[in-house]
């Protein structure tokens, strides 16, 4: 169904959309449950929320998920989403690849395709050819049809607005959010929001929420950024620029980053600084499998080399690669532990590419956490590898899209009510 006919669907005065919502959400959280015990965390009679189930039931949002079985009394029944009608589309990009899956209403894959070849540039052109293969993938590659996608999620490097949709960072060719461009040209609602905070809800919504509702997510891919957690919700600050822990000030060492200043964490604890680290460690004399003429990847010019081949020459324990992810391990976890004496966080994740090297990062990251944390705090906070690792990203993005496609139909209520 279509944005419009997903609100529809709801066939609701303000007042009972606002309940329905909560329904839809608590099952979200807590999965398919029965009639008395909606009835009880909404504070509304049973007759009442069996109303609102049976309508959205018939608006194909909801389903009965037959008799839950019990020790002895009657068996109520338990109610849940419809898999088979909503489905949102998110798209990832990380360093060199565009990543897109479609999910149904539940929160389950229907269909993926990753690791495309992309180049990310802030061009029109390249924001051309994401709408083209989007589209492409909507209409010819994927099993869903375009009217059952009720929105698409989107990540994008950098800062970005996800409540106005504007991005500053990248695309910001017109007066006009970037979010309200892309939903005009696919006639589907976009929204936009940042890689690092999209990774860092996909990993809480799939592995963390029971476990705990506040996290931090360390997002090491050739930058580094921060998807921050709170109570279950993501945060995103005034105007969605939290996160920005890569542009934290922690070096004197006369390095430019991206961002136009020196000394920036990101120059020495990310994808970036390991490739830069390399090439200076080659140019001094030092040796490594990926440039030796004898080595398993053959390649002569060590400017050649990319980050992938840099992780996979960790893993095949390259001396040199070892080194120096140990280094940017070290100096990631001095930071890592002012975050963790900071938010004292349930889980502190690290996801991206640099995670894929397992305890050769791992474990120097966790040596300078204990090293520079309060002891009292840290040991509240557990250290994890992302378990969604490359899907973080792409997972997070449906995940937020579903999030903002429930909540704008109460928002747009309360809006035209005002």
């Amino acid at each position: 169904m279509t944005a419009e006919e997903f609100k529809n669907r709801f066939n609701s005065s303000t007042k009972s959309l606002r309940y329905k919502r909560r329904i839809i959400e608590h099952i979200i959280d807590e999965g398919p449950d029965t009639l008395p015990s909606l009835s009880k965390k909404l504070e509304l009679s049973v007759p009442t929320t069996s109303k609102y189930v049976n309508e959205m039931i018939d608006g194909g949002l909801m389903r009965s998920y037959g008799k839950l079985e019990t020790s002895g009394g009657r068996h109520p029944y338990l109610f849940g989403l419809d898999p088979t009608n909503v489905y949102f589309l998110g798209v990832d990009f990380t360093q060199g690849k565009m990543h897109m899956m479609m999910m149904d209403f539940c929160g389950d894959q229907v269909q993926e395709v990753m690791d495309i070849p992309f180049k990310f540039e802030n061009t029109p052109e390249c924001l051309d050819e994401i709408c083209h293969r989007i589209d492409h993938y909507i209409d010819h590659e994927c099993t869903v049809k375009r009217q059952n996608v009720v929105s698409i999620g989107l990540n994008i490097f950098g800062r970005i607005n996800p409540e106005t949709g504007c991005s500053y960072t990248y695309f910001n060719f017109s007066e006009r959010p970037l979010g309200e461009l892309l939903t005009e040209h696919f006639c589907i609602p976009v929204w936009v929001d940042n890689d690092s905070r999209a990774c860092a809800y996909g990993e809480y919504m799939t592995h963390i929420r029971e476990e705990g509702r506040n996290i931090l997510f360390i997002n090491v891919t050739w930058g580094l950024g921060l998807g921050i957690i709170i109570d279950g919700k993501p945060y995103a600050g005034k105007s969605g620029f939290s996160g920005e822990l890569g542009h934290i000030h922690a070096f004197e060492n006369e390095v430019l980053c991206h961002c136009g200043k020196k000394g920036c964490l990101e120059t020495e604890a990310s994808g970036s600084a390991m490739y830069r680290k390399f090439q200076e460690r080659i140019a001094q004399g030092d040796t490594s499998t990926l440039t030796s003429p004898d080595g398993p990847f053959g390649i002569t010019d060590p400017e050649d080399v990319t980050l992938d081949q840099l992780i996979e020459a960790t893993q095949r324990e390259d001396i040199l690669c070892i080194d120096i992810l140990e280094e940017i391990g070290n100096n990631l976890g001095m930071h890592i532990a002012g975050l963790i004496n900071l938010y004292n966080p349930d889980f502190v994740i690290i996801g991206g590419q640099l995670a894929n090297t397992g305890d050769y990062f791992m474990q120097p990251l966790k040596t300078a956490i204990r090293k520079y944390s309060l002891n009292m705090v840290s040991q509240d906070t557990k250290l994890r590898r992302s378990l969604l690792m490359r899907y973080a990203g792409v997972v997070g993005a449906c995940m937020l899209a579903r999030k903002k496609s429930i909540e704008h139909l109460t928002d747009t209520e309360e809006e035209e009510e005002a």
